[in-house]
């Protein structure tokens, strides 16, 4: 099984198990959005189709985890791998890493 962490960029906002209607989603803290807003800001994506043509998708394996458990557990490692501190200098990197 695997689940499915949802970026803008480099900046992940949010999880999801499953497809279309029934799948689970687990958004993650505010800030996160923030600094994708931040970072389109900063990198001239404001219009829709250059906002839009940079969500990407990266599948994780969970094996038998159940995928509740495995959304927050994943979700916590990613909200700890991301302080504020972090977040913003992907916003002022125009959400790059680099």
């Amino acid at each position: 099984m695997s689940l499915t962490i949802i970026y803008w960029r480099d900046i992940p906002t949010q999880l999801s198990f499953g497809k279309g209607r029934k799948a689970k989603k687990r958004p993650l803290a505010d800030r996160f959005m923030v600094a994708v807003d931040k970072a389109a800001m900063v990198s001239g994506a404001s219009d829709d189709d250059s906002y839009l043509e940079e969500w990407r998708r990266e599948e994780i394996e969970i094996g038998d985890e159940a995928p509740e458990a495995a959304m927050e557990r994943i979700a916590g490692e990613l909200e700890a791998q991301y302080p504020t501190k972090i977040l913003a200098q992907l916003a002022q990197n125009g959400g790059r890493n680099h």
